[in-house]
């Protein structure tokens, strides 16, 4: 029972901070992935000229990953709301796991 009750205080203490928990997730996910979002624009644009191909960089970098994070942002958040709240912790905390253990994969850590 104490686990249960100290499971639902942090459930209710994360709730105000779901928006900066979602945003951190999607970031999380950028990082480990973004290798792949650059080796595809790489290999889309490895023929154009030098000018080019900084300028495409640039705005995948600016525009891209900011589309991306702003767009997935609210969708994330959305799905974190749909979980209830006993379980609420326990997944943030796998899936913030689950990231780690994807990272160290990718030796990224």
């Amino acid at each position: 029972m104490f686990l249960l009750d100290l499971n639902l205080r942090l459930a209710y203490f994360l709730q105000p901070y779901l928006h900066a928990i979602s945003v951190a997730l999607v970031a999380t996910c950028l990082v480990v992935y973004g290798d792949k979002v650059n080796g595809f624009l790489k290999r889309a644009v490895s023929s154009w000229v030098f000018v080019a191909r900084v300028a495409a960089f640039i705005l995948m970098c600016a525009f891209g990953y900011g589309l991306l994070a702003l767009w997935s942002q609210p969708l994330v958040f959305w799905l974190i709301t749909r979980i209830d709240l006993v379980y609420r912790p326990v997944v943030l905390f796998a899936c913030f796991c689950l990231l780690g253990i994807l990272a160290e994969r990718k030796r990224q850590l």
